[in-house]
Order: structure tokens, then sequence, then C-alpha cells
């Protein structure tokens, strides 16, 4: 059976009685790319901090490699590569000399350490710019450049695309690939953003309220999104009674357009075309449409008990944790 290169046992962690991480355990492969998601405040960032040992569980354990983290286990660290909430450097110092300090901090002999992060991350038109001048999303670059200089094994990376325009973000999922598949490294990555997470974790987990609700594979995802079937017609209160009488349960959704969560009705949406043809309806609309990811996401924490999806919604378009 393979060990888990990270994990975590009944991992607690309470600040003035409130618990911002309450009983999470974790267990993640060897080139895994585990995505953590959650809202602001859910407890990622916390759980980074305790897996990282900068901060101590109230209860429970953290492992690395099969090793507890703890501070007599500072060696372990030496092949992990962390970026945790905003990436700090010397703001009066350019790319290439952070990068240099960094690589001094590390006691790296490499000669080709910061050249190589830097064409890695293409952080190569900022090289010679000041850290303070730079971008939210080349700050990103720089923070992630340093958790690779040293060629880890483990990447720990708390909301790594903040901040970036989507190229950026689309360079940032390829290099993740190319780490996990090509190199074996394995990821843990939080985000608030499942459809970029999803097209990159083969694992999910999802923390509310520092409780893991859920874990599913990525594969699996896709089979866990609600269908519906979209119906519009000229007269939608004359429609909605027929399709009622005819045993399928509908309603008028939010955009005015007449749904229905009928199993069959989705499966052959010809049958409802021809039931309202049939019955003198002008059909001007009719299609299946699958629940995206980020509905998805809300629904799950809905149904852990929060229900103010405003107040959901706009934690969940906030760019910080």
């Amino acid at each position: 059976m393979m060990k888990p290169i990270l994990e975590t046992k009944h991992l607690t962690k309470i600040y003035k009685g409130e618990r911002a991480v309450d009983d999470v355990s974790l267990s993640i492969n060897k080139g895994a790319i585990y995505g953590f998601l959650g809202l602001n405040g859910a407890g990622k960032t916390t759980t980074i901090r305790m897996l990282l040992g900068m901060i101590r569980p109230t209860h429970g354990s953290c492992f690395i490699k099969g090793r507890k983290v703890s501070q007599a286990s500072s060696d372990l660290f030496k092949k992990v590569g962390y970026m945790v909430e905003t990436p700090h450097a010397y703001p009066e110092l350019t790319v290439r000399q952070n990068l240099e300090i960094f690589k001094r901090i590390r006691l790296l002999s490499d000669p080709n350490a910061v050249d190589r992060v830097i064409q890695l991350l293409k952080l190569n038109a900022y090289e010679h710019k000041k850290a303070k001048n730079l971008s939210l999303g080349n700050v990103q670059r720089l923070g992630i450049a340093k958790a690779l200089m040293h060629q880890p094994e483990v990447l720990l990376l708390d909301e790594p695309v903040n901040g970036l325009d989507p190229a950026g973000i689309v360079e940032i999922r390829e290099l993740l690939l190319d780490l996990s598949g090509n190199h074996g490294i394995t990821i843990f990555i939080s985000s608030h953003l499942l459809s970029e997470i999803a097209q990159i974790a083969t694992n999910i987990g999802i923390i509310h309220l520092g409780r893991l609700i859920q874990e599913i594979e990525s594969k699996q995802l896709k089979l866990l999104l609600n269908q519906r079937l979209i119906i519009n017609t000229t007269n939608h209160s004359t429609a909605e009674r027929t399709l009622n009488k005819a045993g399928i349960s509908c309603g008028v959704n939010k955009h005015g357009s007449l749904e229905t969560y009928d199993a069959n009705a989705i499966k052959h949406p010809d049958h409802i075309a021809r039931l309202l043809v049939e019955s003198s309806h002008s059909l001007t609309h009719l299609a299946v449409e699958k629940e995206n990811l980020e509905d998805y996401f809300l629904r799950m924490i809905k149904e852990k008990g929060e229900t103010n999806h405003e107040a959901i919604s706009g934690r969940v378009s906030h760019r910080r944790n």
C-alpha cells in the first residue's frame, strides 16, 4: 500500500474558543495535485500553516513523508516548497536580487538555480525590476519562483493564481501539471475557484467553517453536477400546468424560464417538446443545462448549513483567503 506524502489526522486549531480547523483528516499520495477548496476564512491557510509547522495544532497531527511535523523536524522542509498568503519580497531589490538572497538563505550550491526559476516562471522581462514596482500577478510569480528554487518534492501553495491575468493563470496551470506529471512533485493548492482547480487537481477537498465537508476525485466531479431542462414558451403559466398535469414538476426560475429537474424530462427532452407542441404551446427554447462548477461549490456549502447565498457569493468572488 502506498504511503501518503502529506497527511493530517484529526487536525484541529482553536482560536479564542472558535474552531478555525475542526477535525480535518487528509491523505495525499505522491504526484497528486490536491485542490483544497473553501471560502475566505474557511480554514485553508490555517491548515497549510500547520502542515508547515508555522503554528501548532490544538489537537491532531500533520505528517510529511511519514514523519510528524514538529519543532524537531525542521530538516523535513529541505524538500518542501511553499507560498502562504501574500508572498513577501525586499521591495527595494530587483527580482533577481531577491532570488539571489533566497538562494543563499536556502544554502543552494547550484549556480543555475536563479536562472532556472526565472525562466520557469517567465520572469525574464522583470528580473531587473524592483519588487515594489511589480504587479500583483508578478509578485505571485516571484513567490512561486522562491518556492521552486530548491527543487522540492512537495509544494504547498496558498491561492497561487491570485492577481494573475488569464494568460498567467494558464501558464501556472501548465507549470503545475508539468511538475506533478513529469517530475512527481506532490502539490497541495488552496483556492476558492473550483472551476480553475478542477482543471488540474487529481483530488478535491472542500472545507467549510473549518470542517472538511467533501472529498472527491476530480474525474468524479462531472457526475455530481445537477442537470436541468430549461423551457421557454410564449405562455409559461399554461405550459407549466400542462407539464404538471403530465406528472412533470417544474417552475419558473430567477431568469423567467421554466425549469425542471425531472430525470425523464432531462433524458428525453424531445418528449417534452412533443407534449407542449401537441398541447398547442409555442415552444421558443428547450435545452438541457448542467450546473456549473461554482454553483456546485456553493450548493455543497449551502447544504452544510450556510443559507445566505449572497454572503456566500460575495466571499467566493473575494480574492483573499
